[in-house]
């Protein structure tokens, strides 16, 4: 029995930003038709090493086809030389179970992560947005940039770090001349400038508490939160949820339960679970999206298993046509 194996430079080679925005719409859609199977991740901690595995299975109904991801979170592998996050998908038949293909999910999974956003920002962003204001400088900002710039004219990013040697470094980093971008990026002394005259608002951090408030939000403003994943950690305050017009999320079972931005107004008496769409709903016409220019609106994505396996299941079938990644014999086939 062979599988192939694809290396992150196979899998960067194999996709376009464009494909996995249009990839994501089609794993969503799956899940508001019932296709698949939901509520499958676990997390486990550890301590000593200080650490977290995430197992993000996704199961097709009917035979077709499976897979699952394995994320390793090592809070001290910069201290270690390596880095911190790493991740693989297998994907496996869906009729015999036979695994087909392993494949390195670090650029995977920034780039589903971003096209997830996107393609929340074309339902929920006023089309005219062109300011963007950006609360975080690492790996994740950097992706939630590009895809949403890829869907809509931006043409400014303001960007509030925590240092302004990080800020310096994502600029130098995304303004470069061969850059992802193209747009004006600067640096803010505080939250307040950031927002008041954006139209999008990205946040990719792992705070604990909110990184702006929401009093500051001007009206028409799409606010996305990327970041921290935890029902006591949150990166918008209640009162942006309040505002809120639309309250959207990747899927429930998978964020809603741990999405501090949006359990800590629930506990407040603000809103109700159900004042919380799934973005699926948003693409099966169940629930509306941005329905004027003046709505406040919110995304919150934690990662959805099924945008893995979908993503993946692109990168496989492309690997196949073009004759890409390394086939191996693993044996396990019946005597």
């Amino acid at each position: 029995m062979q599988i192939r194996i694809l290396g992150e430079r196979d899998v960067r080679a194999l996709i376009t930003l464009e494909e996995a925005i249009a990839i994501q719409a089609e794993a969503f859609l799956a899940l508001a038709e019932g296709r698949s199977v939901e509520g499958l991740r676990r997390v486990v901690t550890s301590e000593d090493p200080a650490g977290v595995m995430i197992f993000n299975p996704s199961v097709l109904k009917g035979g077709a086809g499976y897979g699952v991801k394995v994320v390793s979170d090592f809070y001290d592998n910069e201290r270690r030389g390596v880095p911190r996050m790493t991740a693989l998908v297998v994907l496996f038949d869906g009729v015999s179970g036979r695994p087909r293909t392993v494949m390195e999910a670090g650029h995977l999974t920034d780039l589903r992560t971003g096209a997830g956003t996107a393609l929340a920002a074309r339902h929920l962003a006023r089309p005219d947005s062109r300011r963007l204001a950006l609360f975080g400088a690492g790996r994740v900002a950097r992706n939630q940039v590009e895809a949403i710039a890829a869907v809509l004219p931006i043409e400014e990013v303001a960007i509030a770090t925590r240092t302004e040697a990080r800020g310096r470094a994502f600029i130098d980093r995304m303004a470069a001349p061969s850059g992802p971008v193209r747009a004006r990026f600067r640096l803010v002394a505080t939250p307040r400038e950031a927002v008041a005259e954006a139209d999008v608002v990205v946040c990719a951090t792992t705070a604990a508490a909110p990184v702006f408030a929401g009093r500051d939000l001007r009206p028409g403003t799409f606010v996305a939160a990327a970041g921290a994943y935890a029902p006591d950690r949150r990166e918008v305050d209640s009162e942006t949820i309040r505002r809120a017009a639309k309250r959207v999320i990747d899927s429930k079972p998978d964020c809603l339960p741990n999405a501090g931005d949006l359990q800590t107004p629930i506990r407040e008496g603000l809103i109700v679970a159900d004042d919380v769409a799934g973005i699926a709903d948003l693409l099966a016409g169940r629930r509306p999206g941005r329905t004027d220019a003046v709505e406040i609106t919110y995304y919150k994505s934690s990662g959805v298993p099924i945008q893995d396996l979908f993503t993946a299941r692109r990168i496989e079938t492309n690997a196949e046509a073009q004759g890409i990644g390394t086939l191996i014999e693993i044996g396990g086939d019946d005597d």
